[in-house]
């Protein structure tokens, strides 16, 4: 008796596995979906992570459950393991050896840094502390990545974790609404004590709230357009009134994404954060103008309903005091004390430290020695990602993260485009959009140095490469 054997597993070689062949069992995958969820959770509601206690039990959490996950990791191919984590490696290997005891000589040589005491040994980081603060930051978001990697493999868990994140958001967003509308000037039961007159939700900082929404936002319309594509589709094989066709489910499923949509826009809108409105509406932009080249009309008409709609929620509550903010917009980046002035002193900072930075977590410390801005102040932040990343980390390091995102970008565009069925390639253009409109605001911010937005982020990278994966058979007929 002969066994019958498909002609693909003769030619299928040891490197063509399928995502579905690299998952954990199902303890694994529950567990990383659930430690993904409670994370962002807590992290967003201990004012986006900047609260050390509550963000250290996220981080315990997340390297408790990656610690087992890997224990357990029989089923996870190591060739696949090192392709996508060798840039979250070689950065942790960064930031471990500016931690570490060197030669005098060899800082002063090849590290830009001058040896002021008589000590023959001394770390790359200006200050060990931070760097180490900083580290534990980052490798919770490497673990983000991964775990969202292995869960975005699962239609049905990267389903749940998304309606998650989406909650969350408008959890956020109604939050902030009702700061502003009813002049809440709480966080909790905490006083607030800057941006007084803006929705923060559970942020200290109009901009980094922004930031979370903007993230969040393309989700719901990505949602939206799906969930109209499969009605038109269904609708195409069936006639019916238009009693019928408001009372579907698909209908109903439109109007809600829709509506999610509005609500987080306005959000946006009166947390008065300029740069957050525009990186948001211009990744809407993208998300549409990549829909449209598909030639459908839906994006079209879902596009001028979600405009339409969110003027009318916005000028309903009153857009005035939200379109203020762009009066002062010149004022903002020019003179001695503007974000633009602080970038003098860190770009001298990346010329002074090329190779390896200052250290990671340390340009609060390093920048004192440049600064010629805010003099009574202390400036804890470069209002630029790019500057002070690489500042802190050095321009071949830097050169080599944000290539890595734009890698991570260019696989979703493509996946969207390529993509087989619906429901895998409106998951990769929300990615898209998400990681443009962070991208964007990291121009005149600091959103990738809050724990919160840096830990979704992170989420999000990873769903983006688990999407631009070849799809499983139940997303490829969705």
């Amino acid at each position: 008796m002969t066994a019958r054997v498909d002609a693909a597993e003769l030619t299928a070689g040891p490197t063509d596995l399928r995502p579905t062949d690299l998952r954990p069992n199902d303890l694994g995958m529950t567990a990383a979906e659930v430690s993904l969820t409670l994370g962002v959770v807590l992290a967003v509601a201990a004012f986006g992570g900047t609260e050390p206690i509550s963000f250290a039990v996220v981080e315990i959490l997340f390297f408790a459950v990656a610690a087992w996950l890997l224990l357990r990791s029989g089923s996870l191919d190591v060739a696949v393991r090192a392709r996508y984590f060798v840039v979250p490696v070689l950065l942790t290997a960064l930031a471990l050896l500016q931690l570490c005891p060197l030669p005098a000589g060899f800082l002063s040589r090849f590290a830009g840094r001058a040896n002021h005491t008589s000590a023959r040994f001394s770390a790359l980081s200006f200050a060990p502390y931070d760097s180490r603060n900083g580290l534990l930051i980052l490798l919770t978001c490497f673990v983000a990545f991964f775990l969202a990697y292995v869960v975005g493999q699962d239609r049905s868990r990267k389903q749940r974790l998304i309606f998650a994140l989406v909650a969350l958001g408008v959890a956020e967003a109604f939050y902030g609404l009702a700061q502003y509308l009813m002049n809440v000037q709480t966080i909790f039961w905490f006083t607030k004590k800057y941006d007084l007159e803006e929705a923060t939700g559970t942020y200290i900082n109009r901009n980094h709230f922004a930031g979370f929404l903007e993230m969040v936002l393309p989700f719901a319309v990505c949602l939206a357009m799906y969930e109209g594509e499969k009605l038109l589709a269904r609708r195409k094989h069936r006639s019916g009134h238009v009693k019928k066709l408001t009372s579907d489910v698909k209908t109903q499923a439109v109007i809600l994404w829709l509506a999610v949509a509005v609500v987080l826009m306005a959000a946006i809108v009166f947390s008065r954060s300029r740069m957050g409105l525009l990186a948001a509406s211009a990744s809407l932009l993208v998300v549409f103008g990549l829909k449209m080249l598909q030639r459908k009309a839906l994006p079209a008409v879902l596009g001028v309903a979600f405009v339409a709609l969110s003027l009318c929620l916005a000028g309903w509550i009153g857009l005035r005091p939200a379109l203020s903010r762009f009066e002062s917009l010149g004022q903002e980046f020019s003179g001695d004390q503007s974000r633009l002035s602080m970038w003098p002193g860190t770009l001298k900072l990346i010329a002074e430290h090329p190779l390896v930075g200052t250290g990671l977590g340390t340009f609060p410390v390093v920048y004192t020695e440049v600064q010629t801005t805010f003099l009574t102040q202390f400036v804890n932040h470069a209002h630029n990602d790019y500057l002070e990343i690489t500042s802190d980390l050095g321009i071949p390091a830097a050169l080599l993260l944000f290539a890595s995102i734009f890698f991570v970008l260019l696989h979703a565009v493509r996946a969207f485009l390529h993509g087989e069925g619906k429901y895998g390639p409106a998951i990769s253009l929300a990615c898209v959009g998400s990681i443009v409109a962070i991208l964007l605001h990291s121009l005149t911010d600091f959103n990738l140095h809050i724990p919160a937005n840096a830990l979704l982020f992170a989420v999000i990278l990873g769903l983006a490469l688990a999407s631009a994966s070849k799809a499983t058979p139940a997303e490829a007929a969705a």
